[in-house]
């Protein structure tokens, strides 16, 4: 080790005065050089640091004075910068904010953040003092919400907060910086839980400050992908925007949300949001086009229909034709009270009675939550009108009679398609989520129905039986292969139980009893599989039977699957399943084949105890090879007929199963 790298080496370790003796050797040396002079400038630039925080004025004027008298090359600019700012604590303020500093690394955030205002109110804080004042702020912010749940925060602690972030923003931090994205993270928790207006914070932030890992989404602890910052933070400040009456905040917030369209084309919520403020800034044909867009993608939700009832403003039976499909989604009087409000007063002239049970429905829900009654519920209530008829109960099929038009302004575009309805299905929830049901629903499709699904809850298919006849209109997805959205959904009146997957003969080829699975095979690259409790009777393996198939494609595979079995008297195709009367050889290994290629499988050759050359029969069907890639038949049973070597036995011979 070099002399100058041993002077580092103490200085590093702690040992200052060592270093520093060691380095007045080294330069008091005739073969002095650059890199000894550099080692002692460092030791004295250390011990100033040290000086300049234990209180001895003395010894840091000194080393202070030292160091003045230290040239250093202008190619050194680390050095000549570190040797600036050792000279600066000379003076008050600088020993202020590295005794701060000093503080930070001790762990005594608001005392460090205490000496940083003191410069600040004296006029005395630097560029590079606002920095580390940040993120003494920052700790002092996380340190108040880390480990507390959004909703126990205490009101002293939200208000620390607050005032750590307000004086955070007065220091005028510019970004795109890793601290300015941490302060707004946490500036949007205390949004989430209305402590905090995000809107307002935003202005002073600046929302042209994102730095690239700002909009990457995240991956947390439990494996999950969140929202980026950036989308997270535009859609919180998107939702303050739509319910407030302030137009600036519309127009301050507007250019953002579609900027973030483009990089998160999937976040619906934005959608929306964007639907609403073009909506409250009066542009009313664009907004009106966005939302019925955005309802094609949530045709399930109810606010999604009572958004765009909203948009036709100009067509009172299309609007009353939304909110009676806003109604057919969700009857939760928590929720849909506005949308029942609306529907009556568009339904007082053609169907009072149901419009007076809406008023009161929504009126003796309020009364019962202790929730203030809507104006509107209580000027209708006392219109002359409502006592003059008795109550109508509406329930789904009232609102379904009404939904067409509505419907058809989003969907008429798509054709109707023929399917059938399946089982019922659990998807098991990750990360403590709790379990999903879904129903199968199958589409005429070539060459088999097409498996989708939807969520059983789903308002259109509530008590309906497995198999049912349906038609549906739907749109396949042109990112997720085998994904679709489904529109609408009718009953078929002129079908039948799973109709949509034609009846096909086949056989069946295995019978997993562990996994109580029976698979059957129908042509050669066509088969599936059933659980054992869908076969009526005993199941066995040859046994000819009737299918109806559906395809399922998903993200890394495809799965066909059997709709409906039973035995049948028909018989599959010979490719599929034939009986067969032929010699056989028999290899070595035990291994046997039929003139026609017929496969023996050992364990038959040895139970039938079929020897080279005998004249076998039995049946055999379609078998994949995967090591020969191609397909050929298999004996699933045989017998020897004749140890002697028959001749001339050929196809002729062989009849289907």
């Amino acid at each position: 080790m070099s002399r100058s790298k041993e002077v580092t080496s103490l200085r590093k370790s702690g040992r200052l005065d060592d270093a520093y003796a060691l380095s007045l050797e080294l330069i008091a040396a005739p073969d002095a050089d650059e890199w000894d002079n550099a080692a002692h400038a460092w030791c004295l630039i250390s011990l100033a640091k040290h000086h300049a925080t234990d209180g001895n004025r003395q010894k840091l004027s000194e080393y202070l004075s030292l160091l003045k008298r230290v040239e250093v090359p202008a190619e050194n600019g680390l050095l000549a910068e570190h040797r600036d700012k050792a000279l600066a604590l000379g003076q008050n303020d600088r020993r202020a904010a590295l005794e701060a500093r000093t503080l930070s690394k001790q762990g005594r955030h608001e005392e460090a953040a205490r000496i940083f205002a003191n410069l600040h109110a004296d006029g005395r804080l630097q560029p590079d003092d606002r920095k580390s004042w940040g993120w003494e702020l920052y700790r002092l912010v996380k340190a108040e919400l880390l480990g507390t749940p959004d909703d126990e925060i205490s009101p002293s602690a939200i208000q620390r907060v607050k005032r750590h972030l307000n004086t955070y923003l007065k220091l005028s931090i510019e970004g795109p910086d890793l601290l300015h994205s941490l302060m707004l993270d946490r500036a949007l928790r205390l949004a989430k839980t209305d402590h905090l207006k995000m809107l307002p914070f935003l202005r002073l932030w600046n929302l042209e400050q994102f730095s690239d890992e700002d909009y990457a989404g995240q991956t947390g602890t439990d494996g999950k992908t969140y929202s980026s910052l950036a989308e997270r933070v535009i859609q919180a400040a998107a939702s303050e925007a739509v319910n407030s009456d302030r137009v600036e905040d519309h127009h301050f917030i507007l250019p953002h949300v579609q900027a973030a369209m483009k990089r998160f084309p999937d976040n619906i919520w934005l959608k929306l949001y964007l639907a609403k403020l073009l909506r409250g800034l009066g542009r009313i044909d664009e907004a009106r086009a966005l939302a019925i867009e955005f309802a094609r993608d949530k045709a399930s939700e109810f606010w999604a229909w009572d958004l765009v009832g909203d948009l036709v403003e100009d067509d009172a039976d299309l609007r009353l034709s939304c909110y009676a499909k806003a109604l057919s989604c969700s009857q939760d009087d928590d929720f849909v009270g506005k949308v029942r409000l609306k529907l009556a007063s568009l339904l007082k002239e053609s169907h009072p009675a149901e419009a007076r049970f809406e008023i009161e429905r929504v009126l003796s829900h309020r009364a019962r939550a202790g929730y203030q009654i809507p104006r509107e519920a209580q000027t209708m209530s006392e219109s002359a009108w409502f006592p003059a008829v008795s109550p109508k109960a509406t329930d789904r099929n009232f609102y379904a009679r009404l939904t067409d038009a509505a419907e058809a302004l989003l969907f008429s575009h798509l054709p109707w398609t023929d399917a059938s309805l399946g089982d019922v299905f659990t998807i098991e929830g990750r990360y403590g989520q709790k379990p999903r049901k879904r129903r199968r629903i199958y589409l005429r499709a070539k060459p088999f129905a097409s498996e989708l699904s939807l969520p059983d809850n789903h308002a259109d298919i509530r008590g309906l039986a497995e198999g049912t006849p349906l038609m549906v209109q739907h749109e396949m997805s042109r990112i997720e292969p085998g994904r679709a959205t489904i529109h609408r959904i009718r009953v078929r009146q002129d079908g039948t139980a799973m109709d949509v997957a034609p009846e096909q003969i086949g056989v069946i080829d295995h019978i997993n009893h562990q996994k109580s699975l029976l698979h059957v095979i129908v042509a050669r690259g066509a088969d599936g599989t059933c659980p054992i409790s869908l076969y009526p009777g005993e199941a066995n393996i040859g046994e000819a039977v009737a299918v109806r198939l559906a395809r399922h494609v998903g993200k890394t595979s495809t799965r066909t699957r059997i709709v409906a079995i039973s035995p049948t008297e028909q018989l599959p195709a010979q490719d599929v399943c034939r009986t067969f009367r032929e010699a056989a050889h028999v290899t070595e290994n035990g291994l046997g084949f039929t003139l026609s290629d017929v496969f023996i499988p050992p364990h038959i050759v040895a139970a039938a105890k079929i020897e080279d050359g005998h004249l076998v029969e039995g049946i055999a069907i379609a078998s994949f090879d995967k090591k020969r890639g191609k397909w050929g038949m298999k004996a699933i049973e045989a017998r020897s007929t004749t140890p002697n070597h028959f001749d001339g036995v050929g196809d002729d011979n062989d009849e289907e199963c």
